[in-house]
């Protein structure tokens, strides 16, 4: 599906590098495929070192010759790029953003042409083939613009397609959502350590016991508070640990954090 087409990665940063170094290793796209851009030549000369693949600061050229532009800058300079590589882009190329809080009217109004845009919203498991990106298309896209979108994004694990109107709850829980697992998980390695393990073999176990337990919802399909009670034994030690969780307000406190990441992720596209 992608074996013709041209992809120019605007703002090749961090997931930018994620997503390159993705569609390399798993033979979705070849060198020749790629063109990046970054802010400094430095940043430019690290991709062609390190990947093989070529790129400009230019913004504005780097887009005239790609079928799908890749939109990976921060949210707070879109405006500034957007202005600068809208004249050099026509109606028969997909526009996919990864810009967290900027929405799909905002990107459709500033590129003026009434083209196809996508956006996505991936996370950093991605690096590892583990990610989950959630996609959200605008009016003027069809089957095949998704179904090219989600051919690149399958590439960093699962994807799926939702409505806009979900995007900043998915980036406060999906996007975010990563890092608040590896403080719970350092906080239970913390534990083990506490009680006396060696900190490398508590973070072995800690990490273990979250891969089963992520498995186990997805694979099963059950709800995790039955899977839950299935771990807590009657006057066991599972709920007096439990017990502590909710003294010191673990689940109001998770529920707060992805809400808090959400309305955060919403003023984004607004600055």
């Amino acid at each position: 599906m992608l074996k013709d087409k041209k992809i120019t990665i605007i703002g090749a940063g961090k997931m930018g590098e994620t997503l390159a170094s993705r569609f390399l290793s798993t033979g979705t796209l070849s060198r020749d495929q790629l063109f990046i851009t970054a802010k400094h030549e430095s940043r430019v000369a690290y991709f062609d070192e390190k990947f093989g693949i070529k790129g400009s600061t230019d913004n504005a050229a780097a887009v005239k010759n790609a079928d799908i532009i890749l939109l990976c800058v921060k949210p707070q300079i879109a405006p500034k790029v957007i202005e600068l590589i809208r004249e050099s882009i026509n109606q028969d190329q997909l526009v996919i953003s990864i810009m967290a809080g900027y929405t799909l009217e905002q990107l459709q109004k500033a590129l003026v042409l009434p083209l196809p845009v996508i956006r996505a919203m991936p996370n950093t498991p991605s690096e590892i083939g583990a990610g989950m990106t959630v996609l959200a298309s605008g009016n003027q896209t069809n089957g095949d613009h998704i179904a090219f979108a989600k051919a690149l994004f399958d590439t960093v694990g699962e994807t799926t397609v939702l409505d806009e109107k979900y995007f900043d709850a998915v980036t406060g829980l999906s996007a975010s959502g990563p890092a608040f697992i590896y403080m719970v998980i350092e906080a239970l390695a913390e534990g083990g350590v506490k009680c006396g393990l060696p900190r490398d073999v508590s973070t072995t176990l800690v990490t273990q016991a979250c891969l089963g337990a992520a498995r186990m919802v997805a694979e099963t399909g059950q709800h995790p508070a039955i899977l839950k009670d299935h771990v807590t034994t009657p006057a066991g030690c599972t709920i007096d640990g439990l017990l502590k969780l909710e003294e010191g307000g673990l689940r109001v406190t998770m529920i707060k954090a992805v809400d808090e990441a959400a309305r955060r992720a919403k003023e984004l596209g607004g600055e």
